[in-house]
């Protein structure tokens, strides 16, 4: 016999699970994208980055030691930093990665 775990009620019946109901052919077919190239991904993150983190530049160790801290708000910044930089990163905790841009085109011309 079969009970409810919770109010132990054995009047329990089966119901349709999503698990349980199988795609169409037409709907899987539908759901399948074109494959992006890796240079259309790679922009993709490119134009995220730029658009949803704060350049703080060469602060970028300064920044994230203040964020890990408490003693700015917690923000997605983006900057560089030295190898020596990095490693002091590492041992405070602060997770991190590299993300490669390409160098900002020159404008004023």
């Amino acid at each position: 016999m079969i009970s409810c775990p919770v109010c132990n009620d054995t009047a329990v019946s089966r119901v349709l699970s999503t698990f349980a109901i199988k795609k169409s052919f037409q709907a899987s077919k539908i759901s399948q994208n074109t494959p992006e190239s890796p240079a259309q991904i790679s922009q993709k993150i490119i134009d995220y980055v730029q658009e949803n983190f704060d350049d703080v530049g060469s602060d970028f160790t300064k920044e994230a030691l203040k964020i890990h801290y408490g003693v700015t708000e917690p923000r997605n910044i983006r900057g560089v930093s030295t190898q020596e930089e990095e490693k002091t990163l590492k041992e405070e905790g602060i997770k991190f990665f590299k993300v490669p841009l390409p160098a900002p085109t020159d404008t004023d011309s």
